[in-house]
């Protein structure tokens, strides 16, 4: 009985990281989309992160529910879990924007 709960508990976090990290791919796609979308469009270096949380922004909230869903299995407060997937965001795009800016046309 307790090798089946334990292994059930494995299989559980196995797939709610599955998911959290299938949700941050397809973000950070979205994000190099939008980025090649911003070059096309010569989006202002300042204005990058704006057009991408835009473009992106179906991305993003489906990876923020994935964060969520795995830090409140492992016990996280909302509010911590918030402040985790907003920091996760924020990180992704922040590094979106740095290589936009470094690669945009001058």
């Amino acid at each position: 009985m307790i090798v089946l709960f334990v292994s059930s508990a494995i299989w559980a976090a196995a797939f709610q990281t599955a998911a959290a990290n299938d949700a941050r791919t397809a973000f950070r796609a979205c994000l190099k989309q939008a980025s090649a979308e911003a070059k096309d469009q010569k989006v202002a270096t300042d204005a990058f992160s704006a057009f991408a949380r835009q473009k992106c922004s179906a991305q993003e909230s489906g990876f923020k529910s994935a964060i969520w869903a795995f830090d409140s299995k492992n016990k996280m407060s909302k509010k911590e879990s918030e402040s985790n997937a907003e920091a996760q965001v924020e990180d992704f795009v922040a590094t979106a924007s740095d290589h936009y800016a470094a690669d945009a046309p001058k």
